[in-house]
């Protein structure tokens, strides 16, 4: 069985450095992506150690002659989590607003963590208990409030990432109207699994069995080749959101433009209704239409949110539909009609058509025709 997580340990420090040589071949876009880079560079350096120590040092740091909460595992998982954590904030932008407070989270298991590691060396007559041992000595009590504020953090630092996300989202739809490939999805579907690897993970450490921590190391190592192709794979798409610094600013900006609002109003009306139809346009930002009628693109995007009481991207999209109820009474099939009025493909233009007139495509063909 020795050789068997043996095996497990090898293989697992083997990704991890052909994870690092591909973080090294990635060209780094900007400063928020450089970042993320070099906490994932950490992370994945502390799982080569952590593989290296289990096969030097074979079992004792796990073993059953360590209490069920032993501070090892728990102190490498709360550093591998708050590090995933604040690899998504830097590119999501925010590491600069959400740093501290993630640290904050994290700081008191790592004081009791401390406070923990002293008694230990200090006092000559506090020593580790057997799993069968429950006594709640000074030391027992001190690692189980390690583990529960350890997992308050985890969680808690989770709901601090998901609203920044949210917001994430909102941000980029108050400026892009494609933003579909924009929102990092993916990365986001391997963080939610990590939360819940974590869930289990945490809960593993009440065995201190060497299989459940095993078993759970390489479910991670499983999860950073997933975290760094899609940091590769989101490359170019980071490289767009990081070129709008802004972003997600423009909820906290205010924006006076009353005395303008009329002025502004027609002149979007008169952008909308213009013959060229430049809404049409795949990808068009509010940048390009902050250009066209001649304002600041946060006065744009402000204002849309204001007088139509919906983001840039819904805007557009409702001028869009406008359109592709037109061509639905014409002769032209769906793909056509998703090309001609600037989605990137008939499932976007399909999903928004049921969720703005609450039936499908064929429906309003039916209908209409």
């Amino acid at each position: 069985m020795g050789n068997f997580f043996s095996y497990a340990y090898v293989s697992a420090i083997s990704a991890c450095l052909v994870l690092i040589i591909m973080l090294l071949f990635t060209g780094t876009v900007d400063k928020n992506y450089g970042r993320a880079k070099v906490y994932l560079f950490i992370l994945l350096s502390m799982s080569i150690m952590q593989g290296v120590a289990h096969i030097l040092l074979a079992s004792p740091l796990t073993s059953d002659s360590i209490e069920l909460l032993h501070i090892y595992p728990m102190t490498s998982f709360g550093l591998k989590s708050m590090l995933a954590y604040l690899i998504l904030l830097s590119i999501m932008n925010v590491l600069e607003l959400k740093r501290n407070i993630i640290f904050k989270i994290y700081s008191l298991p790592f004081l009791l963590t401390v406070l923990y590691a002293v008694l230990y060396f200090v006092c000559d007559d506090v020593h580790m208990r057997s799993i069968a041992d429950m006594t709640l000595s000074p030391m027992v009590i001190i690692r189980m409030l390690i583990f529960i504020s350890l997992g308050a953090a985890f969680i808690t630092a989770f709901a601090v990432i998901y609203k920044s996300y949210l917001n994430y989202l909102n941000s980029i739809d108050n400026f892009y109207a494609d933003s579909e490939n924009m929102k990092l999805r993916k990365i986001m579907y391997v963080v939610l699994f990590y939360f819940v690897v974590g869930i289990l993970s945490l809960a593993s450490n009440f065995t201190g069995n060497m299989g459940f921590i095993t078993a759970f190391h390489s479910i991670n190592i499983v999860l950073y080749i997933a975290f760094v192709l899609m940091l590769i794979n989101e490359h170019k798409v980071v490289e767009k959101v990081n070129n709008e610094m802004e972003l997600i600013a423009v909820g906290n900006e205010e924006c006076s433009c009353e005395d303008e609002s009329g002025f502004i109003l027609n002149k979007i009306e008169e952008w909308a209704g213009s013959d060229e139809k430049q809404f049409l346009k795949q990808g068009i930002s509010v940048q390009e239409v902050a250009e066209s009628i001649k304002v600041g693109k946060r006065v744009l995007s402000t204002f849309i949110n204001r007088h139509y009481n919906m983001n840039f991207n819904t805007w557009i999209n409702t001028l869009r539909m406008e359109e592709v109820c037109k061509y639905l009474k014409e002769d032209y099939s769906f793909t056509e009609i998703a090309e001609m009025t600037g989605f990137t493909d008939l499932s976007s233009m399909s999903k928004i058509f049921k969720k703005m007139k609450g039936m499908t495509l064929t429906d309003y063909r039916k209908q209409h025709v």
